[in-house]
């Protein structure tokens, strides 16, 4: 059923980016957005800590996705930093962490996360950013100007990367 879901996707050219704040989304929006998180994280890595943390809620996280209605292919959120969030030493303290990036396993390979890291870098890339990129993907985001700091490390039993870029 999931792939069926998947599978009635328009054509590429006819999705966009899309970007929101809790209070703004819409239920299918929301539908989407946790369709695919689940398939990423739950089903496909088999991430068992808990993806809903309550930051989802927060009224500073934005929501980016690209999709159309309630199918959304690639996602990422904008998060505040926690006052202990870890950054190169010597660097600003970012003002916003990328986190929970994911891409429908179906469409990746398209562009889709580098669309959405873009499409928030030109409305935020003055200001200063961090994120914790699995290791095998992290050529995606020093694409778009993030260099890695410290030691590679474990995270759900995955390889992460710190990573961060500066405000321009």
């Amino acid at each position: 059923m999931l792939d069926d879901h998947f599978g009635k996707l328009a054509p590429m050219s006819e999705h966009s980016v899309h970007h929101a704040r809790w209070d703004r989304l819409t239920t299918d929006e929301l539908y989407g957005i946790v369709v695919l998180r689940n398939r990423v994280f739950a089903l496909e890595q088999r991430v068992t800590a808990e993806d809903f943390d309550g930051r989802d809620r927060e009224p500073d996280t934005e929501h980016w996705w690209f999709g159309a209605d309630d199918l959304a292919v690639g996602y990422l959120r904008l998060i505040r930093p926690a006052p202990d969030e870890v950054h190169p030493s010597g660097s600003a303290a970012p003002a916003w962490v990328i986190g929970r990036v994911a891409t429908d396993p179906e469409h990746r390979g398209n562009g889709i996360a580098g669309r959405l890291v873009a499409a928030v870098l030109e409305v935020h890339g003055h200001e200063p950013f961090v994120l914790h990129a699995q290791e095998y993907v992290a050529a995606l985001y020093e694409r778009h100007g993030f260099v890695r700091f410290g030691a590679p490390y474990d995270e759900a039993g995955i390889r992460h990367v710190g990573m961060h870029r500066p405000g321009r």
